[in-house]
Formats: structure tokens, sequence, C-alpha cells
């Protein structure tokens, strides 16, 4: 009897391997409007998104065709974050310039895999590529997802640049730009990054002048006094960047829409937690933005003042279950304990389909019974502060949020808390130990504070 050699590599599970890592990490992208995924959920996605990339590691070189060819198939950003995650174990050169055809050939759906990719391996072990993508005489791609990269990256981005990050806010190109006024966020103030900044603030482009606002915003909130007039101006920059990016997803069908809803849902949220409670002219801005993006807002603003555009909402089938969820995100009133839902329609043979809503944001959550709502008391809510789960929002709330709470909540907890700490990197969709760090590095900050 013979017995045939184990082959080292098996190219089925390879596959697998590359199919199943991509499937998690899309997970894990989209989870930041997820309502009820927890972080243990969470932790549990990660660790196997982590696991099938250490399979493919051991595949080594081997590892590389099937990640490519999945790329080259679909064309996504989840394989672009599988086989650039391979690229940058392996750092082989070939394998680095098929990574980087592929990205040069579909850059808006693909960039954004491959600045994760970067972001989930540990800083010292990307720090050479971060570094070289940054230096002189480097393609623009390269330079923006370093960029990018770098301002998520739990360390001191600008120690990983190979450039100062003011050169990049000189750049004339509006990518380039726009990515540096993210890493610019995230660093100590200092005179020649705010002039850069403000240099930025009436550049051409609409995600310049945004970005540029909002890492000018961070780095306000740095000194012993704020400047109430400046940051006011600065949240108004953003706001005229969101009126306008509403038109422009307006005007966008399929991927180009799903895109600028993106970014639109990105300023928003930033925007809500810049602008200051009682704006007058809130209302407006809720009634010009698509029904979903102004809830998007009111549930990052956390004003009690706009529930009853929340219960307004409920009375649209589009609306109602995300209106809901809003509703009690704020509030920390749970619609099913409270007897305040409704009983599930039955499904009819002639329904016209499921909805985008329905089949993505609103899984999972009940109808809401609008009447009840309205009739529901919401006086234990506090008076002119934010609120999250029916508290006001404090940095300490915000940090036990994000250690006990779903994953849309935490995004919640997380945007206040740059506000609060901008040199604070804290991504709810990042590496599960890089979470749990910055957790623990906000808790020793506020012991000290408390000390102080």
């Amino acid at each position: 009897m013979t017995t045939l050699p184990i082959p080292r590599i098996i190219a089925p599970l390879i596959r697998r391997h590359a199919e199943d890592a991509a499937f998690y990490w899309a997970l894990l992208d989209g989870s930041v409007i997820t309502p009820r995924l927890s972080l243990d959920g969470l932790t549990r996605f990660g660790d196997m998104l982590d696991a099938h990339l250490e399979g493919l590691q051991v595949a080594g070189q081997d590892g590389l065709v099937p990640c490519l060819a999945a790329l080259e198939r679909w064309r996504k950003a989840a394989g672009a974050f599988v086989y650039a995650h391979q690229v940058f174990c392996l750092n082989e050169p070939v394998a680095m310039e098929a990574l980087l055809v592929q990205v040069r050939a579909r850059p808006e759906e693909l960039l954004r895999g491959v600045i994760s990719a970067l972001a989930w391996r540990p800083p010292e072990q990307v720090a050479s590529i971060v570094r070289r993508w940054t230096g002189a005489d480097v393609e623009v791609i390269q330079q923006v997802a370093a960029l990018r990269a770098a301002a998520l990256l739990d360390a001191n981005a600008v120690g990983l640049l190979g450039q100062p990050v003011e050169d990049f806010l000189y750049s004339s190109d509006a990518h380039i730009c726009a990515a540096a006024c993210r890493v610019a966020a995230t660093v100590p103030h200092r005179p020649l990054l705010e002039a850069a900044l403000t240099r930025c603030i009436v550049n051409p482009a609409m995600a310049v002048r945004a970005e540029a606002a909002i890492a000018l915003h961070a780095l306000a909130r740095q000194a012993p006094r704020g400047n109430d007039e400046g940051n006011i101006a600065l949240a108004n920059t953003v706001w005229q960047c969101v009126v306008e990016q509403v038109v422009v997803s307006n005007e966008s069908t399929g991927w180009y829409r799903h895109q600028a809803l993106r970014r639109l849902r990105r300023w928003v949220r930033n925007l809500a937690t810049m602008i200051p409670l009682g704006h007058d002219k809130i209302p407006a801005l809720l009634d010009f933005m698509p029904p979903r993006i102004s809830l998007h807002f009111v549930a990052y603003h956390g004003d009690s003042a706009h529930l009853a555009y929340a219960i307004a909402k409920m009375s649209h089938p589009d609306t109602s279950r995300y209106a809901g969820w809003v509703w009690q995100t704020i509030t920390g009133v749970d619609l099913e304990s409270a007897g305040l839902t409704l009983p599930e329609p039955a499904l009819s043979g002639d329904s016209a389909g499921i909805s985008e809503a329905r089949s993505d944001a609103d899984h999972g959550l009940p109808l809401p019974d609008m009447e009840a709502i309205a009739r529901y008391s919401t006086a234990h809510l506090p008076a002119r502060q934010r609120c999250l789960s029916g508290q006001g929002l404090t940095p300490l709330f915000a940090v036990a949020v994000l250690e006990t709470a779903p994953q849309a909540h935490r995004s919640v907890a997380s945007h206040f808390l740059r506000q609060c700490y901008p040199q604070i990197k804290l991504a709810p969709r990042g590496r599960i130990e890089d979470q749990l760090a910055t957790i623990k590095q906000l808790r020793r900050l506020l012991i000290d504070e408390e000390v102080r």
C-alpha cells in the first residue's frame, strides 16, 4: 500500500481563506450602522478575520494568486483589503505592483480596502511602507492611502510620514490635501499646521474644505480656552459642504450614489457633534436632507429637542423602523419592553419587494407605534445636554458605552469622544486589540483629569 504525500499547500483551502477574510472584513466595514452587533460579536468577527488572514500568511507566496484572482473577479474593497494585507505581510515588489495596477484602475472602489489593510497591521510592521509611500515623487494613490492609514493607526502619525504633514496640505492635488487634513486632525496643535489648514478652508475642492474645517475644529479643542465664534464658523463650513453634498448625492445613481452617501454620512456625523445644541437652523437642515440622513444627524447630535422629528418619520414605511431606533437611542427607552411597538405586518404575495432600508440598516428593528411613542413621557432626559441611551453624554459615560453597547451606539460615543480628545484615535471598525487599548488609555486620562 502506497501513501501519497500530503501537499504543503491545499489550493481550495487557500481560496476559502481569501473568500472568508473578505466576507468578515465586509461585515466589520458596515458595522457602524448595525444597531444590534455587540462588542462581543464584533470581537468574534475580528477573530475570524484574523484567523483567515493568518491562514493566508502561512501560505506565503502561494496565498497571493487566489487573493489577486478574487480581487480581479469581484473588484470590491473587501478583496482589495485581503490582497493588500497579504502583500504588506510579504512586502514583495512584484505583488505590490500588481496591487497598485488594480487600485489605479479603480481607485474610488478599491482604495478603502488598501487603507484598511495598512491600518489593520501593527504600526511597526507597516511603518516602512507608510514612510515610503509618503516620500517625495510618489504617486497620488500611494500618498492618499498612507496618509489615510496614518490617521487611523494607534501611533504617532507624524512620526510615520516621510515628509511633514504641512507639505501634503500644500499639495495641488485635492485628494492628498483632504487625506492630510485627516492626519492633521489627530496631531498636536502647532502654528504651521494651523496656517496650512486655514489655507485649505478656501480650497475649491469641497472635500478639502470640509476635512480642513473638521481638522481645525479638532485643533481648537486642544486650546485651554476655545474660540466659540471660530468653532461656529468651522461648523458652518462643514454645514455648507453637507448641503452641497446632498445635491451631489441626489443627482447620483447606483454605485456613485452609494459613495456620495458614504461621504455625506461622515460629514453629517462630524457636523452633528460640532454644531451646538439649540442652533436655530437645524430644523431647516433636517427638512433639506434625505430623511434617513437627517435621522442619522439626530442620533449623533443627541438633542432631545429633535425627538419630534424622529416621531414624525415613523409614519413613513421607509423610515419608520430607523426613526424608532433613533428615538430609542436618545431616550434609552426600549420600544419592545415598553410596549411601544406594533405587530409585524403579514408578508403579502404582491409585495413590491424588499426596500434597501429594510434589508440593510433596519434589519431586526421593531416596528414602532408612533401614536404611543408620541404620548410617552421623556421628562427623564437631561435638558440642554447631548443624550445617548437616556443619559447625558459625558466622557465617562461614553467610555462605558464603548465597552458594553451595540456597535451603532459605540459609533455615536466615539464621535463624541473625538470632540473631547481629538488626539485619541478610536476607530469602531478597527482591530479589537487597538480599540481595547484606546479604551484603557481613555480610562487613564479620565482618572488623571479627576485627580487634577
